[in-house]
């Protein structure tokens, strides 16, 4: 996975030589909070503070130069410094990093001193052998004790002004203290290779010398230690998974930096895709919408913890985000506020179906091990996210909708089952059932389509139930219509409940376990009951709906179509359909109902 995608960092070089590995670095580079100084040769001081929300400067040299300074002058990580009590988190003889308490609060820490006669010792001190054959075949000779000395006394003298700066700026919180000597950035970045060389490798106990180069164990995007010895091969003659040279072991640090700096809008991006090949523009890590042409690409997923580290990586032979057929969310329902349209990109179509499915859940838990359990996302639909969020990652972000294709009913319906245990509005339970017929008619290739069949089959319940007038007997026609009619009327008892707060979750406690036709009319039975007090049994409507749902005998075992009832739920109310004849009564029931629907 390293090898291919310093591959592409290295390819992407010599397309556009104008972008070395550095320079990309330091385009997105972020100064940490805190306050920067350069000790100039005339014995003044420049400086930058830098705090956590400020906007900073564009084009600015002194910003820049301390930006290039600081990449080069900074720790791999905080297991691997040159002050051996890690008091101060440079790595070469032009800088002194260290924390605010580290520094002094109010005043220089009387310990300052030693922490500095320390780093500087270390900087001279005698390395281990492969470190010593690492620099020594990369052409470094040792420091001369001269030149170390002489950066330590400049900054010895320069502590009582920099005590100075800090109180003229009232630094409160633990931030840091960077003080640079005035060099050129050539010196910086030789330097930098000084420190990087010998510990740029997980463990130098690894490293093997072949013909007269040293190869070791990469420690980007690789925890093998003490800690996690199964990480270490142990059937083999080789105890490492694989070996690179120290060059590219900088060239993966600086390639893994560059990685951490990705945003998009001022936001850090935790998902890419790198276009294999010739690049359009120099654009080498791009998220999904802007994948315009269909081209291979390398999709990857970044953890951002300590250090960033590649969690997901995938070869896609072929990817773009336009897709070649277009999902048609249709409005089934006639919801209020539902969006429905046809959608023709990844990307817009992953966002339709995070929040009107998984209610604004799935893309934020794609890659969450343990789901923190909310009042807005309880466990019945986090584990629904665990077992689903596979096959529509695979869809969503790979452009491989195979996994999806054979289990799309499973999937959705199973997410809707899980909402209903925590239905705050019944338009959301409308939104993610357009949503699921949506996605089966798109899976289908429109055969067969459900979501058309029950919105007609709506249309023709509703021209029966409103025939007030008519004193024929109003009967079943068929299983479909059954189904919605029991969703009507389930809806219709709701709307009796005096209850401030509607818990639907006991409503389809019973309803989604059901197994037969008599068990649904048994939990229609219990709930007619339960709100047989407040029943208008005048109304036609509720007759003619009542008639249609008692008149239904199954002529054969069949399976329960949760959809229609669903959908007989969730669809607007026949029985309180707004009619300019209906009386006083009716129309506040209209506005009742109304507002149950928003409830």
């Amino acid at each position: 996975m390293l090898k291919e995608l310093l591959h592409e960092f290295t390819d992407h070089q010599s397309q556009y030589p104008e972008f070395d590995a550095d320079s990309m670095v330091v385009q997105n580079y972020r100064l940490k909070p805190g306050l920067y100084l350069r000790l100039n040769k005339d014995s003044g001081m420049e400086e930058f503070y830098v705090t956590k929300k400020m906007v900073l400067p564009e084009n600015d040299p002194l910003f820049e130069w301390f930006k290039q300074a600081d990449f080069a002058s900074s720790l791999i990580e905080m297991n691997k410094p040159v002050d051996p009590k890690k008091k101060i988190h440079s790595n070469n003889l032009y800088t002194l990093f260290c924390k605010h308490d580290t520094f002094g609060v109010g005043a220089v820490n009387p310990e300052l001193k030693e922490h500095i006669d320390r780093y500087f010792n270390a900087l001279l001190g005698t390395r281990d052998k492969e470190s010593a054959e690492i620099l020594k075949a990369a052409g470094y000779e040792p420091l001369q004790d001269k030149t170390v000395e002489k950066s330590k006394a400049l900054f010895l003298s320069s502590l009582k002004t920099v005590e100075e700066r800090i109180n003229h700026y009232n630094i409160k919180d633990n931030c840091y203290i960077k003080l640079f000597l005035d060099k050129n950035l050539e010196d910086y970045i030789y330097e930098s290779g000084r420190y990087l060389l010998p510990k740029i490798f997980n463990d130098n106990k690894y490293n093997k010398k072949i013909n007269g180069q040293v190869l070791g164990l990469s420690n980007a995007n690789m925890g093998m230690n003490a800690k996690k010895p199964y990480l270490e091969h142990k059937t083999t003659e080789f105890k490492v998974p694989y070996r690179i040279t120290a060059e590219e072991g900088v060239l993966l640090h600086k390639f893994f930096l560059w990685l951490n700096g990705q945003e998009k809008d001022g936001k850090p991006l935790y998902t890419g895709y790198f276009p294999v090949g010739k690049h359009d523009l120099p654009g080498l890590f791009t998220v999904a919408s802007e994948m315009k042409v269909r081209k291979p690409a390398v999709y990857v997923h970044l953890d951002r913890g300590m250090n960033v580290t590649v969690n997901d990586y995938d070869f896609l032979p072929s990817f773009r985000d336009r897709m070649d057929n277009p999902v048609n969310f249709e409005n089934y329902l006639d919801a209020p506020k539902y969006p429905g349209d046809k959608l023709n990109k990844l990307s817009a179509v992953e966002a339709h179906i995070n929040a009107y499915l998984y209610g604004g859940q799935l893309v934020r838990n794609y890659y969450t091990e343990k789901i923190q359990v909310t009042d807005s996302l309880p466990q019945v639909l986090a584990d629904q996210i665990v077992l689903t969020r596979e096959a529509l990652h695979a869809w969503l972000r790979k452009e491989n909708d195979c996994p999806m294709q054979s289990c799309v009913d499973k999937v959705t319906m199973g997410v809707l089952l899980a909402r209903l245990q925590n239905l705050k509005y019944i338009s959301d339970l409308a939104h993610a059932l357009n949503v699921r017929l949506s996605l089966l008619n798109y899976f289908r290739r429109g055969e067969n389509d459900m979501g058309y069949a029950i919105e007609e089959t709506y249309i023709v319940l509703k021209e029966k139930v409103l025939k007030t007038d008519s004193k024929e007997y109003i009967a079943c026609q068929s299983s479909m219509e059954f189904y919605l009619a029991v969703g009507q009327l389930l809806y219709y008892y709701f709307s009796l409940s005096e209850a401030q707060k509607l818990h639907y979750d006991v409503l389809w406690r019973g309803i989604a376990s059901a197994k037969s036709v008599e068990d649904i009319k048994r939990e229609h039975r219990k709930h007619f009951q339960k709100y047989a007090y407040a029943i208008d049994t005048d109304n036609s409507r509720f007759n003619n709906m009542l008639s249609i749902v008692s008149s239904y005998e199954s002529k054969e075992e069949e399976s329960i179509n949760l959809d229609a009832l669903f959908y007989g739920f969730a669809s607007s109310s026949i029985i309180y359909y707004k009619d300019k004849d209906k009386d006083k009564k009716g129309n506040e029931k209209n506005k009742e109902a109304d507002k149950n629907a928003e409830n």
